[in-house]
């Protein structure tokens, strides 16, 4: 079946006027790359709609600096499109997309008398051309924001265009695709004339998070989806995702046949329908479908992942930050919440919790050459209870914990002194804010400052006043 791909142009203008014969060229700005031509050849055809107009345009010729189409005629608006005879390109869709967006990218850049209607019109459009998926895993040392990336992403959506999922030790590809499970279900029976129902097990197929975005995302390819995996270097990646892993190569046209009882749920419960574009020809990911990962480098994983698994990811390292501000992605200024943390260890006295995680991790864990990077402290390692304070005993039984068995329980550091051991941080109250004092003070973290209090001018002059009364009365 041949598909009939519109491009849908906001207002062609003085476009209208053209003769059949003449070229209507559209530059890109080296917004369109040569990766892009595989997709068109000269004369491809395309139905392009405008608000008042359609034209039915052959493609002539695209570089990397422009694209060049011919006018064959004009036709109404009203018109029975699918009545045009002209043979159409067939194309995957994601092509589609990328030349739709080059196009409005270009046409919105130059356009700036758009009312209201048009930029509505362009807006709506331009979200639809630009979805589609990619696999992007973030990963550096615990603590450091990454699955906060991931609800950053996620957050203004329903849980209907997600799921979520976390890898362990004892995950596989049953509880991630999906597998035969078994249910109970009441049969009828028949004695004589009477009949009574008995509960039988029966098997049947569940699907799991991978299947369930899977279908979703292919029912509804106008939405973006995410299917979200946290601590994906805890699990066994390749038992987990098995064959499907093929389909994370985005830049293929791999399908993969799926499992009999897989395939069988797709055509006769997900999709109705034998001939679907996610099972005819087999599992191909749905182009509005992303997958994002989160990993922690310091994980000492029982399953490390093979080349081939890892260059089908994008990969984003979170670095930590110490400075109070910092450039996101997209180069906006933002505020590190983290900067304001303090460390109450009950004494009277309150310590940063950034310059404590800065000394520690540069002077202690990544001038370590057997340590390094992943094992540093990351700024979110530990949150505040309330009024950004992390209080003596979390602080202890959390961040002390980790540095004392995960960091350099078998190091010669100057961290912990010689001959201690972790119990001798207990009790809190008492031989624990005794060492922690004593730690800080081995990494040279001095106290914050006390703010001095300020007095209002009255209040000044009010004390003066009382200060003889106050002596009488001592008197």
């Amino acid at each position: 079946m041949v598909k009939k791909y519109l491009l849908y142009i906001h207002d062609l203008g003085s476009f209208t006027s053209l003769s059949p014969t003449s070229q209507i060229i559209f530059s890109s700005e080296n917004i369109i790359t040569t990766a892009y031509l595989e997709a068109f050849n000269q004369n491809d055809k395309f139905l392009v709609i405008s608000e008042h107009r359609s034209f039915l345009l052959n493609f002539q010729n695209l570089n990397n600096t422009e694209i060049t189409f011919n006018k064959i005629f004009e036709i109404e608006i009203e018109s029975n499109l699918n009545s045009i005879t002209n043979p159409f390109k067939e194309i995957q869709e994601i092509e589609y997309n990328k030349l739709l967006s080059s196009l409005l990218v270009n046409l919105i850049s130059v356009d700036s008398n758009l009312d209201k209607n048009q930029e509505r019109v362009i807006d709506n459009i331009e979200s639809q051309s630009l979805i589609s998926g990619f696999n992007k895993i973030y990963f550096g040392s615990p603590g450091t924001g990454k699955s906060h990336k991931v609800d950053k992403t996620i957050e203004k959506l329903k849980s209907h265009y997600y799921e979520r999922v976390t890898f362990h030790p004892e995950f596989d590809n049953s509880t991630f695709v999906g597998g035969y499970k078994p249910i109970s279900v009441k049969v009828k029976f028949y004695e004589g004339e009477n009949e009574y129902f008995e509960n039988e097990v029966h098997y049947k197929f569940v699907p799991q998070a991978f299947t369930n975005i899977y279908e979703r995302a292919w029912q509804d390819l106008d939405n973006q989806y995410y299917l979200v995996i946290e601590e994906i270097n805890r699990g066994n990646c390749a038992e987990i995702f098995g064959e499907i892993f093929q389909l994370l190569d985005r830049n293929s046209n791999y399908t993969v046949s799926p499992s009999k009882e897989l395939k069988e749920y797709l055509m006769h419960e997900a999709f109705k329908d034998e001939n679907h574009d996610g099972i005819i020809n087999g599992l191909k990911l749905p182009p509005n479908l992303s997958v994002l990962a989160t990993m922690n480098t310091s994980d000492q994983s029982l399953f490390p992942m093979d080349s081939a698994f890892k260059r089908r990811w994008d990969w984003e390292y979170v670095p930590i930050c110490y400075e109070e501000y910092y450039l996101d992605e997209n180069s906006s200024k933002q505020k590190n919440d983290s900067f304001d943390f303090v460390i109450d260890i009950q004494d009277g006295e309150k310590y940063s919790w950034i310059k404590f995680i800065e000394k520690v991790n540069l002077n202690h864990i990544k001038s370590n050459q057997s340590l390094g990077m992943d094992k540093c402290i990351g700024n979110y390692f530990i949150k505040p209870e309330k009024d950004n304070t992390i209080a003596l005993k979390p602080f202890i039984n959390k961040v002390i914990f980790y540095l004392w068995n995960d960091v350099f329980k078998d190091e010669d550091n100057k961290v912990f002194e010689e001959n201690t051991s972790y119990e001798d941080f207990f009790p809190i109250n008492t031989n624990g804010k005794k060492k922690i004092k004593e730690l800080f003070d081995r990494i040279e973290l001095k106290p914050k400052l006390k703010e001095p209090l300020i007095y209002a001018e009255d209040d000044v002059q009010l004390s003066q006043v009382a200060e003889p009364q106050q002596e009488l009365e001592s008197k």
